[in-house]
């Protein structure tokens, strides 16, 4: 199921109606390219103009789509619109007595916020009687630098968005995650009028628990910021919370507060004042004088206009036993939380509540659709092999479709799928075009070998030969067939009858994809972990492969522009669009690469520590070994005499054997063996 999840997100697109058209365009794109070897995406604003695919097709196929829920509530303010749909990986009973848990807790909750709301209207209420007092009061205490500003007027910032929101009627900007991953913001402070210590303080709401690192002028100041949920993320649960003592300078200054992931608190606004000891010792006699709330008091100080503490920020001011009666209810919420018992989470898709038919949409227009019903289904053009099928009311039609593509009478996705593998193993498919089985494509080379291997892979397994439709069986299948067992060299009469190989009268060189390149060098280090038989994978022995640095920025320390580098150099697309197959350039960049990238000097010495820790070995044995590693052949004569005659020459003028043999290592990496498969 993960397969419609992990597609490409449209983060900047801010209407939900195009937001829904864009990621059902993108599954239709993928799906049916990948295991149709068709472009049905064509056919979204007009029929397809050269494959039997009209516009209605590609509107059937929407609406199974359509129907298919990918990500998180497509909320109103669109905080949790782009967090993609997740599913436990528990036993229902597990997951049931969990929900049971958090329902208690929601309803601890709720007393908790009755709670404080009754309070708050008590509270309130005398305030407001007393609040020329308290203004007075104010009005006698010397103000201290307060700099009020809103959280959205930031210089800089990553992950966030601005989002507005409505309260009491009026619309409130607020600060936000875009991404439930690292996100910071940054705040120029400027004409600061001296240099002091200061106090910032957030308005803000948060449903969990997000620590923020706050760091002033690149000294941290704390890394627990407002950490402390507010009973929610809507804005009636806002709250004024202190988020760190600092120093700052006279002029200007900075400040950032980044989240490493989870949910950024929605932030309102900020007030910055100086920490002013006279200043707060005034306002505690002021207060005890006039018999008014000092914190109140301090309110009135450091922001008139808006000086009134909200709901879940009214704990502070409540005597003893009603906050220790408010805490007794917080505590309680937690204690039921510590009962729930975790469980990993996939990413996977579920129906929509309510799934349903999608109208054809005129030239693809968001809003323009026109009147005629659509019934959702799967494209046409196959009715003559085999029959649509019927999708009951009520269920988005994804299981429907998945059994339409792998019918036996199908008579693409087979074809499609060996056509894939047999390009992955010989860099050219049986049809060239791989995501293009239409009219538009090439045609097979070998047609009778394409229907053969279908056959062969959808055919009922033996107990010996694997499964039917084994994705294993069919790579034996094909490794062990003589024709993937020939040589790559090529001779005069060869070259001359099928120069470009389309018999197959050769096996084709093939350069290593900069994902495979850079697993080789990091391989090589010995470290990769054997894998038990039948044990699932365990990522964290081999974190290091591309696979992990892509996804979650493993990388050696201090290289991982330099990783970046190298696959950009080496032909991998970073976009996320799904492409039949990856471009393979040759330039002398690459070929720099090799001799001068740090990347390449990192693994080159990894590999030289590996070869000096043979202590066993001479120096002979040693580039033995090295070759054997690194190339799979043991060296020529005339190269481990000459690699030899270099290390000599090396220790003679005075280089250490690791760099020596580092050197070496490098060499062999840049060696055109140790990049293409022949």
């Amino acid at each position: 199921p993960a397969f419609l999840s992990i597609g490409a997100w449209f983060d900047m697109e801010t209407d939900p109606n195009r937001l829904k058209l864009e990621m059902v365009d993108e599954q239709i794109n993928t799906t049916s390219k990948a295991f149709l070897g068709l472009s049905v995406a064509c056919a979204r604003c007009h029929d397809h103009k050269f494959d039997p695919i009209p516009t209605s097709d590609y509107y059937r196929l929407g609406g199974i789509f359509n129907s298919t829920r990918l990500v998180g509530d497509f909320s109103e303010y669109w905080r949790d619109g782009r967090v993609r749909q997740l599913r436990p990986l528990a036993m229902p009973a597990q997951v049931a007595a969990n929900e049971v848990i958090r329902q208690q807790i929601a309803q601890k909750q709720n007393e908790w916020w009755t709670y404080l709301s009754a309070r708050h209207v008590e509270l309130m209420a005398r305030w407001r009687g007393d609040e020329s007092r308290y203004r007075a009061a104010a009005e006698q205490v010397k103000r201290p630098y307060v700099k009020l500003f809103e959280a959205e007027d930031f210089s800089g910032q990553t992950g966030l968005r601005i989002a507005q929101l409505m309260r009491d009627g009026k619309g409130v900007e607020v600060i936000e995650t875009l991404l439930p991953r690292a996100q910071w913001v940054k705040y120029t402070i400027n004409e600061v009028p001296e240099t002091a210590k200061f106090r910032l303080e957030a308005l803000y709401s948060a449903a969990d628990r997000t620590p923020l690192t706050l760091t002033a002028n690149a000294t941290v100041a704390t890394k627990d910021a407002l950490a402390e949920p507010t009973g929610g993320a809507d804005l009636k649960y806002q709250r004024w919370r202190t988020v760190g003592d600092f120093e700052m300078r006279e002029g200007m200054n900075f400040l950032r507060l980044e989240a490493k992931e989870g949910n950024f608190p929605r932030v309102d606004r900020f007030r910055l004042y100086k920490l002013d000891r006279a200043v707060e010792q005034q306002i505690q006699t002021l207060a005890a004088a006039e018999h008014l709330q000092p914190a109140l008091l301090a309110n009135f100080v450091y922001d008139p206009a808006d000086p009134w503490p909200q709901v879940a920020g009214v704990e502070p001011y409540l005597d003893e036993p009603q906050r220790a009666t408010a805490t007794a209810m917080t505590a309680e919420a937690e204690k039921l939380a510590e009962g729930i018992k975790p469980y990993d989470l996939a990413i996977s898709v579920t129906d929509q509540a309510q799934p349903a038919d999608m109208p054809v949409h005129s030239r693809g227009s968001t809003y323009a659709m026109r009147d005629e019903p659509n019934l959702r289904g799967v494209p046409r053009l196959l009715d003559g092999a085999l029959p649509p099928p019927s999708i009951p009311q009520g269920h988005s039609g994804r299981l429907e479709l998945a059994q339409w593509l792998v019918d036996p009478r199908n008579p693409l996705t087979a074809r499609v799928m060996v056509n894939r593998i047999w390009h992955w193993h010989f860099g050219r498919g049986i049809v060239a075009t791989t995501s293009d089985f239409g009219s538009r494509g090439e045609p097979p080379s070998h047609p009778e070998l394409l229907d053969w291997l279908a056959a062969e892979f959808m055919s009922p397994s033996t107990p010996s030969s694997g499964s039917a439709w084994s994705i294993k069986r069919l790579q034996r299948l094909i490794v062990t067939s003589r024709t993937y067992r020939m040589s790559s060299r090529v001779d005069g009469a060869t070259s001359k009858f099928d120069p470009e190989n389309h018999l197959l009268s050769h096996f084709p060189r093939q350069r290593l994809d900069a994902d495979e390149l850079f697993d080789a060098m990091f391989s090589i280090r010995n470290i990769m972990p054997r894998q038990p038989a039948g044990q699932p994978l365990d990522v964290e022995k081999s974190k290091g492969r591309a696979l992990y640095v892509l996804t979650s920025n493993r990388s050696p320390e201090g290289l991982g522009l330099e990783v970046r580098k190298m696959f950009s150099l080496f032909d991998y697309d970073s976009s996320g669009a799904p492409i039949a197959e990856r471009p393979v350039s040759q330039t002398a960049a690459q070929s720099l690469f090799w001799m001068n990238s740090p990347l390449v000097r990192y693994y080159a010495d990894k590999f030289a520590e590996r070869l000096l820790k043979m202590d066993r070995l001479d120096d002979a044995k040693r580039v033995e070994q090295a070759y054997l590693i690194a190339l799979g052949r043991p060296p020529t004569k005339a190269a481990a005499e000459g690699t030899l005659d270099y290390l000599a020459q090396c220790e003679a003028d005075g280089m250490s054997a690791q760099l020596a043999w580092t050197k070496v290592c490098q060499a062999l990496f840049g060696a055109s063996e140790f990049r293409y498969v022949d």
